[in-house]
């Protein structure tokens, strides 16, 4: 059975404290969920055989019966558009990237009657909405994002952000993150960073890009890490950080997913898989992938987390087809999976699983998938879906 949002953050303001409070032998559950980054969350979240559809939106995510029935948001170029630009995943939460706007978080949340996810809205519109983020990553364990001004498809005469990479911390909020590796190439001086990857080999490459002042420059530079000053590269190694790994690199059962889901098919695919063991997104891909690589090879978004005891990952494509497994001691579980199908011309661009435990202690997991409206280099509607799974347990 699907429940629906449970409350609004105008709801959670209306409780009145107790008149004293009871002295108690042991901690209870919270009636809940507590306010983190700086805010309440927007509403509590369970989902079970009927998924949760949203839709990105101005003030927020808005909930709607399903993508047919997104707002009919006109097309534009995809960097300027409202649209979710990647996930993180650290521990038990999520985190979208909304282009931008400025993040969306999922937290999983048991409470004294009931246990759902969490929805956090950290809104930096105010300063995002004239630039593009380029790509999210994990600094020091504190989930970040760089924006960039593209120059590709709007002529503006903004400066290059500055700052240029913000992050999110619990309890604090939204904020500016001082990059040791980036010192050297102050947005005060017109440079602009507009590529961010780290490679294969664990080191980190980026380009700068001189847009102000009367004297133009572009460098390429590398670092074994963002807290070390950047050193002197090429475009060669940028392009090379770029390439995906090989299967035989990701770990186990990533790995026997990878196999089964991309296959060496006509169209071969490469997975961009999130975990929470990852600093950022990873792509990997199969042999027939690698030589077809600057053709129009298709992404299949994917979801890791491995633990002593336990490990499973989860690759769909596009289309939102493809597998889930799970290793358990010494067992390998794989099965087809699937999330509901979407309108002609709406991709899956992401995928993550969020794993909550209920008040009787049963472990309960919900597949979190988002998608967008594509025409070419353009994206309309844009949101995410939220869907119960019990495919493995």
């Amino acid at each position: 059975m699907v429940l629906p949002i449970l409350f609004f953050l105008s709801l959670l303001s209306c409780s009145k404290p107790p008149i004293a409070a009871p002295v108690l032998a042991e901690p209870t559950l919270p009636e809940m969920p507590s306010a983190e980054y700086g805010q309440y969350p927007l509403a509590l979240l369970q989902s079970g055989e009927n998924p949760l559809w949203f839709e990105l939106g101005e003030n927020g995510p808005t909930l709607i019966p399903s993508p047919e029935e997104a707002f009919l948001s006109p097309f534009i170029p995809w960097p300027l558009s409202l649209r979710i630009a990647g996930i993180l995943a650290r521990e038990d939460r999520i985190i979208l990237g909304i282009n931008r706007e400025g993040f969306l978080v999922f937290v999983p949340w048991t409470g004294m009657e009931n246990a759902g996810i969490a929805l956090y809205r950290i809104d930096n519109s105010t300063y995002w909405k004239n630039y593009s983020v380029e790509s999210l990553f994990f600094f020091n364990d504190t989930p970040a994002a760089m924006i960039y001004r593209n120059d590709y498809f709007i002529d503006t005469n903004i400066p290059p952000p500055s700052p240029r990479v913000w992050g999110l911390k619990p309890g604090v909020g939204i904020g500016e993150l001082d990059i040791p590796a980036f010192a050297d190439l102050p947005p005060e001086d017109g440079w602009d960073l507009e590529d961010l990857q780290e490679g294969p080999d664990e080191r980190w490459y980026y380009r700068a890009i001189k847009k102000g002042g009367t004297v133009r420059g572009l460098g390429y530079f590398r670092t074994a890490n963002l807290s070390l000053a950047g050193e002197p590269s090429s475009p060669g190694a940028l392009q090379s950080a770029f390439q995906p790994r090989t299967l035989e690199q990701a770990p186990a059962p990533l790995r026997q997913i990878l196999e089964a889901s991309l296959g060496s098919g006509a169209s071969p695919g490469i997975a961009g898989v999130v975990s929470p063991g990852f600093s950022s997104l990873r792509y990997y891909a199969t042999p027939a992938a690698m030589k077809n690589i600057r053709e129009n090879v298709l992404i299949y978004p994917g979801y890791y987390q491995g633990g002593d005891n336990e490990a499973i990952a989860l690759l769909i494509s596009p289309a939102g087809e493809g597998f889930i497994g799970a290793t358990i001691g010494d067992n390998v579980m794989l099965r087809e999976f699937a999330l509901p199908p979407l309108p002609q011309g709406f991709v899956y661009t992401g995928a993550a699983l969020i794993t909550l435990t209920l008040p009787d202690e049963t472990p309960s997991r919900a597949v979190l998938g988002t998608w967008e409206e594509q025409d070419g280099w353009n994206v309309g509607a844009a949101g995410f879906v939220l869907a119960g799974t019990d495919v493995l347990y």
